[in-house]
């Protein structure tokens, strides 16, 4: 019987796990803890399991989730336990997936699962504790922990000054009281910050779970899985799964126009005026988008390994394609689909050895 990944390097794990710990503690020490833990621990910490997981094995991997959830118990109280069944089951996908040495497709593919079925149990979950408006809850806790910060009038002032939230008042009205060192805004004033910060919580809540559901699901299970197993194999840490070089990654002529049936959904969805649907097209559009991101993405890494670039700036790279100009990655992918540059179908997939 093959031996458990328990501790595969000690010395790499004392440093993923410090840099879950310093992650973890600049949320949780943020000016509004309630809501950047959630917000950015959504997006960050399941990507860093994922490379725990890869770099470490179980133990760390475990230790680190202790870690986050300690915080979140900080930040939430017992509540923050939910977020542990956020966490676990991509973890643990990935984890018995290395145990059973699975191919690296089908590994993306109980990841994807396991992260869009656990996401939406806990929407649903979350939706019926608040009566059906975890928007408006979301948005509640906000502003609840900003009415408790102390400097609650001075980051009211500079969201006002920037232009992201209105104090409702004309132009010279006096919107403040006290002087010096004493000020503070008007509670009318305040009231409507609050209207205007509860807007805008709640219209980037409701955006949020699509976006989680379709492009992070799509993105964490190919370039973050893809990620953690690429360092995990180059400092051998990480069980070989026949994963093909990023550079060689590719979506199938077959696959390729099925998607297309996505983008057109998109199209009609948007002459709609149902909600519904408007929400269902944007889905199939982040769907469509989020694959063929990826396969730009590695169109681009093809072209820089054939010019010599050195890995970790072809990463930087990537990383500032994907972040700052995601479309043209889009484009790019489709560009590479609809005329086969690096005419990929005439050769072989190769284990990753870069």
């Amino acid at each position: 019987m093959r031996d458990l990944r328990y501790l595969v390097d000690p010395k790499r794990s004392l440093i993923m796990l410090a840099l879950v710990g310093a992650v973890v503690w600049l949320l949780q020490a943020s000016a509004l803890p309630a809501l950047t833990y959630l917000g950015f621990g959504m997006i960050l910490f399941p990507f860093l399991l994922l490379l725990v997981a890869s770099l470490g094995g179980i133990l760390p991997s475990l230790l680190s989730v202790a870690l986050i959830m300690i915080a979140a118990i900080k930040v939430y109280g017992m509540a923050g336990l939910w977020l542990m069944a956020y966490l676990l089951p991509v973890l643990l996908a990935f984890l018995v997936s290395l145990e059973m040495r699975l191919p690296f497709i089908k590994t993306a593919g109980i990841i994807l699962s396991a992260f869009i079925l656990s996401f939406v149990a806990l929407f649903v979950i979350f939706q019926q504790k608040t009566g059906g408006n975890l928007y408006g809850a979301l948005a509640q806790a906000a502003i609840d922990g900003l009415d408790r910060m102390p400097e609650r009038d001075s980051l009211l002032y500079t969201l006002w000054r920037s232009g992201l939230i209105s104090s409702g008042q004309e132009a010279g009205a006096q919107v403040i009281q006290g002087a010096g060192t004493e000020w503070s805004f008007l509670p009318d004033v305040v009231l409507e910050f609050y209207k205007g910060i509860r807007t805008r919580v709640s219209s980037l809540a409701a955006s949020l779970m699509p976006g989680m559901l379709t492009t992070y699901s799509i993105s964490l299970a190919t370039l973050g899985l893809g990620f953690a197993v690429h360092l995990g194999q180059k400092r051998k840490t990480c069980p070989e799964l026949l994963m093909t070089p990023f550079s060689l990654w590719h979506i199938p002529r077959q696959y390729g126009k099925r998607l297309l049936i996505l983008a057109a959904g998109y199209v009609v969805a948007q002459l709609s005026s149902n909600l519904v649907l408007v929400v269902a097209g944007q889905m199939m559009y982040n769907v469509f988008f989020s694959i063929y991101a990826v396969q730009g993405i590695a169109l681009n890494d093809y072209r820089f390994k054939a010019r010599g670039m050195k890995p970790w700036l072809r990463m930087l790279l990537h990383l500032l394609l994907f972040a700052i100009l995601p479309p043209v990655a889009m484009v790019l992918g489709i560009y590479d689909q609809a005329t086969d540059p690096r005419k990929l179908r005439a050769i072989s997939p190769q284990p990753d050895q870069t």
